[in-house]
């Protein structure tokens, strides 16, 4: 045994282990009043990091998550006006098929009725006009796609999504149509039909039957198809047989029945059937329905026509878009499939309707030029297409305006239903799990940090008592003094 004066070994040694359990001590009275068990780097550096990068994404995730709810309201906002509209344009269809009832209405009717036509068609402006999410108009074209040039082959063109180059002030689209849309035909030749002779027809609209009684021309064979051309969906013209529009919906079957001759028709039925055109855009190959097309691919969605009579090939400068529409952030990245982009089409009045068209089929039962189509607003008194000048054509006009709102509504809702909706049930999911996973690793586990302070404060107590007593070692060598 060696004893010092000079230096008390004994001491260094509690006072150093009594410094350890002092900071030990600290650490778990800081870990217990904060409650967490990281409260510096040094706590854990590895286990800081990482759980610095989920607190991050827990404060994107809740941000995501109030984005998505903000895009089903207003997408919510849109389909209740779009609902309004929808009641209007059914209130002037109704009006349209009175209008239609000349036997039993008179023009004073008429004229009321044009009167409640006037004022729907000024309400739904209002409700374009006046329906707002916040600060923004939702359905008067400001949130819609603000097309800066189109070929001349495009009609009623119905822009749904667009997606744009990041810093790109608009996106141009080619397009080749290669394949055209057909009608269905049948040659009936120049013969005309002998006495006697009966000819079923049939298209796409219905069947009629046809007799001559007498021998009858060619024009004359033409014309008896054209005179119930509207109840079939079938016109002739020069012995040519044709459907009214294009595409595999399309169909004529020209039955001789009997042995009296028409034409060159065979006994027995003459079919043929039309075919839809094809249209490159964007990498991808449509089919269209005739000549009406559904586009959707990565970069666009929506709806055109093309126009009757327009020539294979490429279509050069087919479609420029101006970077707009709207665009929702609904995750907690700047990826592009974090984000969701459409656009809301104008809903006036001007703008519900479709291009106007020749009406093949009426023009053969009228025996002179007819068009068809127009839009909202022409239904308007005095307007080309009022009840009192043309309730036929206003009544197309109108199926189409209700076709246009609720195909609006129908996107919109499978939006809302099918990728909002998910999109914030799966955030909540995120959110909960990337929570649990930073508790785990930052938040303090009570039982056991309380276990520790217990432990660090009996040693605190002992070091005190020890470093006490190897404080009194050095007394021991007076005694050798004696």
């Amino acid at each position: 045994m060696t004893l010092r004066i000079n230096t008390n070994l004994a001491a260094i040694r509690a006072l150093k282990n009594l410094r350890a359990t002092d900071q030990a001590q600290q650490t778990s009275l800081e870990r217990l009043s904060t409650g967490l068990r990281i409260n510096r780097a040094s706590d854990d550096p590895s286990g800081l990091v990482i759980s610095e990068q989920l607190r991050g994404q827990i404060s994107g995730l809740k941000q995501a998550s109030e984005n998505t709810q903000n895009a089903t309201n207003m997408i919510g906002t849109a389909d209740a006006a779009l609902q309004q509209a929808s009641d209007l344009l059914n209130g002037i269809r109704q009006s349209a098929i009175f209008a239609l009832n000349t036997g039993a209405s008179s023009p004073d009717q008429v004229a009321a009725e044009q009167a409640s036509v006037d004022q729907a068609i000024a309400a739904i402006n209002r409700i374009a006009q006046t329906t707002r999410f916040a600060d923004g108009s939702l359905l008067n074209g400001t949130k819609g796609y603000s097309v800066t040039a189109q070929a001349a082959a495009i009609q009623n063109l119905d822009l749904r999504r667009v997606a744009f180059a990041p810093g790109s002030t608009s996106r141009t689209f080619a397009a080749n149509y290669s394949v055209a849309a057909t009608q269905a035909t049948v040659t009936i030749g120049a013969g005309g039909a002998a006495a006697g002779a009966v000819l079923r027809v049939t298209g796409a609209l219905g069947s009629r039957e046809i007799s001559f009684a007498a021998v009858a021309s060619a024009a004359e064979v033409d014309s008896a198809i054209n005179a119930v051309a509207q109840e079939t969906g079938v016109y002739s013209t020069a012995g040519v047989a044709t459907s009214g529009a294009f595409g595999s919906d399309q169909f004529i079957n020209l039955e001789r029945i009997g042995a009296p001759a028409i034409g060159t028709l065979a006994a027995g039925s003459n079919t043929d059937t039309g075919s839809d055109g094809t249209l490159l855009i964007d990498g991808q190959s449509f089919v269209g329905q005739g000549n009406h097309f559904s586009i959707h691919s990565g970069n666009i969605d929506g709806e055109l026509d093309i126009a009757t009579g327009t020539a294979t090939g490429a279509i050069a400068s087919f479609l420029t878009i101006a970077n707009s529409g709207v665009e929702f952030q609904v995750n907690e990245t700047a990826s592009p499939t974090d984000r969701i982009a459409l656009g809301i089409r104008d809903i006036s009045a001007s703008r519900l309707g479709f291009d106007t068209r020749s009406d093949v089929l009426g023009t053969a039962a009228a025996g002179s030029a007819v068009t068809e189509g127009g839009f909202l607003s022409s239904l308007q008194t005095g307007g080309a297409n009022d009840l009192t000048k043309n309730p036929g054509n206003a009544l197309k006009v109108v199926e189409a305006a209700v076709s246009q709102i609720t195909g609006l509504r129908g996107f919109l809702g499978s939006i809302q239903s099918f990728n909002l909706e998910p999109n914030l049930n799966n955030l909540e999911v995120s959110l909960e799990n990337v929570t649990a996973a930073e508790s785990s690793i930052r938040d303090l586990d009570f039982a056991a940090e309380t276990a520790e302070f217990t432990r660090t404060q009996v040693l605190f107590q002992a070091g005190i008592s020890v470093l006490g007593s190897a404080n009194l070692l050095p007394q021991t060598v007076l005694t050798l003094l004696k």
